[in-house]
């Protein structure tokens, strides 16, 4: 049995924890708590709650009634420290019955029903007092006058307000009692979703054992799957300076459905992935056999029989069944802590995420940087070139991929999508078109399948012809990227025509068949490139065109 015994400052590795003290005998003891820190993975989050606690000499069972169910019993962790002696003997999470915890919301509601019908009730009884009383006034002894006899006029008084008290006194109860209706079906809803509801939270009971009184603070952490951050970017260019600037901020967009709101929490995100297991997947060998019919026919005979009813599976555990001087405002933005194998960004102050459909969005780190620009275009998809940031990306914090939101020169760009980056690795953003850039796609020549009398084979011939002219008041950094045909069998041959104009670079990132021409035009320039190929292949054949992958 584990035991832990300190003077001052006792380290506890324990499973849950108490606030409250009880005498010596075997005693529940309830603790109350709420999470105090959070850290959110790409799939997951620990949770932490912080806890003093006071339990007395003897056994008893500490229970916490109120982890979410999305909470993963089995990693329910505690630490601690204290004066004394505590020795922990089990720890059994499960899900309250019905009858020992409901929902407090409805629970509240249901009292606050109650309290309503009640309160219709005393206004009744008071309306029906009203009545009485006005009846009293033209009872045949009020009206008689007594020793005065009867005066007609002040009868008929009596009568009108008689009349009058009684019909707002019927109205009045009657209209009690319509509301008194529709509060009774209301009552009967909630009370019958009470009977029929399930638990909606965790239970932790924990047998603890104390040689002598113990007291200290704990933190209680655990695990729960319904969470997440997934990074999203803003990329602000600034092109007006003497040198282009790049801004680019990186968000944690954060959701969660744990069934526990966070709030008022010390919050962290990182970029550890804590739902891929532990491990690189074992592959299982790769048989080669000669292919045999006869064993063909026996194994498909065996699969013909009736198979064995499987076992059920086993039921999903409750938690997976149930996110005045001017001063520019400034963003606050975490502290980057960077580990050998992940990164933390702790966010400052104290922070709220609530359970549910919505999300929660953080700045978490920005960097300044100096991109090349260049405009992009593909003549023979669009004659629009578009401008595009490049730059090596120089931090030890790796960028994930998200989505990012582009602004040039202050105005909005469009979206797009980041790709995941490390140390060194080049980032491309595209931040719309450069209009002053102007692009022509002529066709020069077509051929299609010609062939001579005598021949044995048939040409195809393509030739293209790009203006390009700048007419910005800057010089233009250009690529120009197109494909020609690739052959994958030997009989057809690609060749370039005579006289086009050479490219720069072939199959860029790897891309199989295209090719690009960079070059600089300067103000006011223009700039031709000739692009063509001949394709050749046997007479007897037919050649198809598909749209291959890179």
């Amino acid at each position: 049995m584990p035991r832990l015994a300190a003077p001052a400052s006792s380290i506890l590795a324990l499973a849950l924890a108490c606030t409250a003290a009880l005498p010596a005998l075997a005693a529940d003891i309830p603790v109350a708590s709420r999470p105090d820190a959070v850290t959110v993975f790409p799939d997951g989050a620990s949770v932490t709650r912080r806890l003093t606690v006071s339990v007395p000499a003897g056994e008893h069972v500490l229970v916490i009634d109120d982890l979410p169910l999305t909470a993963d019993p089995g990693s329910i962790r505690l630490q601690g420290a204290g004066t004394g002696s505590l020795a922990i003997n089990a720890v059994d999470a499960r899900q309250p019955r019905p009858t020992e915890r409901r929902d407090p919301a409805l629970v509240q509601r249901l009292e606050t029903l109650k309290d309503e019908r009640q309160s219709l009730d005393d206004r009744i009884a008071a309306e029906r007092v009203r009545k009485r009383a006005a009846e009293a006034l033209v009872s045949p002894g009020t009206l008689a006058g007594g020793e005065r006899g009867l005066v007609i006029a002040e009868a008929r008084q009596a009568l009108a307000a008689a009349h009058e008290e009684t019909l707002a006194a019927d109205r009045a109860i009657r209209q009690a009692e319509q509301a008194q209706r529709g509060l009774d079906r209301s009552i009967a809803e909630i009370e019958a979703q009470l009977r029929a509801q399930p638990p909606r939270r965790l239970e932790a009971r924990i047998a603890v054992e104390a040689a002598q009184a113990f007291r200290g603070e704990l933190t209680l952490t655990y695990a729960v799957r319904q969470a997440r951050w997934a990074p999203v970017y803003d990329a602000r260019l600034v092109t007006t300076a003497a040198k282009p600037q790049l801004e680019l901020v990186r968000r944690a967009d954060i959701r969660q459905q744990t069934g526990e709101d966070w709030t008022d929490v010390a919050l962290t995100v990182s970029t550890a992935r804590v739902a891929r297991g532990g491990a690189a997947p074992v592959l299982q060998p790769l048989v080669l056999r000669f292919h045999d019919p006869e064993a063909m026919r026996d194994r498909s005979a065996v699969s013909g029989m009736p198979r064995p009813l499987a076992m059920p599976a086993p039921a999903a555990p409750a938690r997976e069944q149930a996110e005045a001087s001017t001063a520019r405002a400034v963003e606050q933005e975490a502290v980057a802590e960077v580990g050998a194998f992940q990164a933390s960004f702790v966010v400052p102050g104290r922070a709220q995420v609530a359970s549910g459909d919505g999300s929660r969005t953080l700045r978490i780190a920005s960097a300044t940087l100096e991109p090349d620009l260049v405009s992009r275009v593909v003549p023979s998809l669009d004659t629009t070139a578009f401008l595009e940031a490049r730059f090596r990306h120089g931090e030890d914090v790796p960028l994930m991929a998200g989505p990012v939101s582009l602004y040039r020169d202050g105005i909005f760009a469009g979206r797009g999508q980041i790709g995941a980056a490390t140390r060194e690795d080049e980032v491309k953003l595209g931040f719309g078109p450069d209009d002053l850039l102007r692009v022509e796609h002529q066709v020069v020549r077509r051929t299609d399948g010609s062939s001579g009398i005598i021949s044995t084979s048939r040409t195809e011939e393509r030739e293209f012809r790009f203006v390009l002219r700048n007419g910005a008041q800057v010089a233009r950094r250009v690529v120009v990227e197109d494909r020609i045909p690739v052959p994958e069998q030997q009989e057809i041959t690609v060749e370039p025509l005579p006289g086009v104009t050479a490219p720069t670079l072939r199959e860029p990132d790897g891309r199989r068949g295209i090719v690009a021409w960079s070059l600089d035009l300067a103000p006011g320039t223009s700039r031709d490139i000739r692009h063509g190929w001949r394709i050749r292949w046997p007479a007897d054949k037919r050649v198809q065109q598909v749209q291959g992958r890179s």
